[in-house]
């Protein structure tokens, strides 16, 4: 095998792929746990009676082809165009549109004879009893699989062509890339992902993932004529399309891995984590003279070409101040916040660097200026008071789990009490996640010392030392979480911790149920991997993925109903977590 192309031996900082001996293998950046950038989008209350399927599916107008295309970024899109971006269905449709958007722009009645128009239609009328029903989440994620057999599907027919038509130009070799130097990427590029889903990926919903299978397809890939990114991106698609049934373990490009970086907590790209979390993720011993069981806030990974990684921080230092302040005692969550400047007022931040001190894997230690970029993170909290009388309710409205989520939750906390608050409720519903440490800190704000908040369970059923809070809770005022069937991810998380630690009384409707890990991988070329490594347990050990959360009450309950609930709730054992 062709050893990996590199530029240089420190791009790559994060996880460890096994190569055969003598190859070269970058050390694959790990960019962060996330819990549900991937979710399929919100999807409407309905389709409307009046506006038929196919009428949503494929608008019947002159609109640009742009807002036809489901897979278009901006949000200012007229109502049809809306429709189409938010349902699952139109998604299989926009690879139709992206090859041909004449088809539904200027010929819908042609564009209704296509097969995945039936399918479609056909789906939800089986599926739902009506065709203008809202899309359950299984449908929901079959039709996310369904997309992807169709992507494969169309990426095999370009191959075909790229490889047997004469003259067949790929943007690559337009743009004047070297075609040997291209191939040598290309081949490495199928080659990484193969290891890193071989290595890494959890078939958490028992779909048959066979290893053999999915070397065959990789074997299979490394037959065909790889001239460059493109030919290895469709190649990469089509073996996920065929090797895995997990809808959310997908190949991002170097456009969409990009954009992720806003994902990035620390604000200057890295990814902090305990020892233990250092071990298991990057397959890494701590230096001599560390134990894993200890405490101590570690980098895990970085992203390349990041403000950090330009500073001199590498993987595997152990980061022990910033600004200063001593980091003894402090969460990795809670670093981060620090190197971000996330407790600075206003939104803006202003200070260009953070100074960080880091012991080396030598034991020397350094002291490091890392550039921070200006920022602006939008508050995700809404609070007011509401005075029902004898009874003064602060409510707490949480859009997402964003970088900003727990401190804008604590000083929402902290204001409605000096107002008044006996009592709060936090509003989740319609909360499809974001961060997984913020799910998780923003428990902890409810949650006295030594509490469970999440347990994970990686391959093998193997169940990783659980999270648990620190410290004395912000508030022990009643607690009541609002919670649908949008409420997903981080959202589940926070609601489980908290009703399972019989803090809280959750009211409405069952949860979405998205409780897979996801982590996020950079590969050689800039593109990355999102793969599911694991599923989130709550402290009662409740699988969350796809059967979600159970609400206490359906409608909001009495004072007296919701401490009664309380009062017949079981804390679980630490042994059971």
């Amino acid at each position: 095998m062709r050893p990996h192309h590199i530029k240089s031996p420190v791009q790559y900082t994060g996880l460890r792929v096994g190569l055969p001996a003598g190859a070269v293998a970058p050390a694959l950046h790990r960019l962060a746990v996330v819990s549900n950038h991937y979710l399929p989008p919100r999807r409407p209350p309905s389709f409307g009676s009046n506006l038929p399927l196919r009428d949503v599916l494929c608008c019947q107008s002159s609109r640009s082809s742009s807002e036809l295309n489901p897979w278009h970024q901006s949000s200012d899109i007229p109502a049809c165009g809306r429709n189409v971006r938010q349902h699952l269905v139109a998604l299989g449709l926009s690879l139709v549109m992206t090859l041909s958007p004449a088809l539904c722009a200027f010929n819908p009645a042609a564009a209704q004879q296509l097969p995945v128009m039936d399918f479609a239609v056909a789906t939800l009328a089986r599926s739902t009893g009506n065709p203008d029903a809202e899309v359950s989440v299984q449908l929901e994620e079959s039709l996310m699989q369904a997309l992807r057999q169709i992507e494969a599907t169309i990426d095999s027919v370009v191959t075909v062509l790229s490889n047997s038509i004469p003259g067949f130009v790929t943007a690559s070799s337009a743009a004047g890339a070297q075609p040997d130097v291209e191939a040598e990427s290309a081949v490495n590029l199928v080659q990484e992902v193969y290891e890193l889903v071989a290595d890494n990926y959890l078939d958490a919903r028992s779909g048959g993932f066979d290893p053999l299978r999915w070397e065959q397809l990789k074997d299979q890939a490394l037959q065909q004529p790889l001239r460059d990114s493109p030919a290895a991106y469709r190649a990469i698609r089509e073996m996920l399309a065929k090797g895995t049934s997990d809808p959310y373990t997908r190949f991002i490009t170097p456009e969409e891995f990009e954009s992720m970086r806003k994902y990035d907590v620390t604000g200057v790209g890295l990814h902090l984590g305990t020892g233990e979390e250092f071990v298991r993720k990057t397959g890494l011993r701590l230096p001599p003279g560390h134990d894993e069981s200890e405490e101590g806030i570690w980098v895990v990974g970085m992203i390349l070409g990041s403000p950090a990684q330009t500073a001199g921080v590498e993987q595997g230092d152990q980061l022990l101040g910033i600004d200063e302040m001593q980091v003894d005692g402090q969460s990795p969550f809670q670093a981060a916040s620090a190197i971000s400047g996330g407790d600075a007022e206003p939104d803006t931040i202003s200070e260009p660097t953070v100074r960080l001190k880091v012991r080396k894997r030598n034991g020397s230690e350094k002291a490091l200026a890392v550039n921070r970029p200006v920022k602006k993170i939008m508050s995700p909290v809404e609070a007011y008071l509401d005075d029902r009388g004898s009874r003064k309710v602060g409510m707490i409205r949480l859009s997402g789990f964003n970088a900003r989520a727990q401190q804008d939750v604590a000083q929402a906390v902290k204001a409605l009490t000096k107002q008044g608050a006996s009592e709060f409720t936090l509003d989740v519903r319609d909360n499809r996640g974001g961060l997984y440490q913020e799910g998780a800190e923003v428990a902890k704000l409810f949650l006295e010392d030594g509490a469970t908040v999440v347990v994970t369970e990686g391959r093998g059923h193997v169940r990783n030392k659980p999270l648990l809070a620190h410290g004395p809770a912000l508030t022990r005022a009643p607690l009541t979480v609002l919670i649908n069937q949008q409420s997903a991810s981080a959202s589940e998380i926070f609601a489980g911790a908290v009703r399972d630690n019989c803090r809280a009384v959750l009211v409405g409707k069952r949860t979405f149920g998205k409780g897979l890990i996801q982590s996020v991988y950079e590969l050689s070329d800039g593109s990355g991997m999102v793969i599911t490594n694991g599923k989130y347990l709550t402290p009662a050990l409740t699988d969350i993925d796809r059967e979600g959360i159970a609400p206490d009450f359906k409608q909001q309950p009495s004072p007296e109903a919701a401490a009664s609930r309380l009062n017949a709730c079981l804390v679980p054992t630490k042994a059971s977590a």
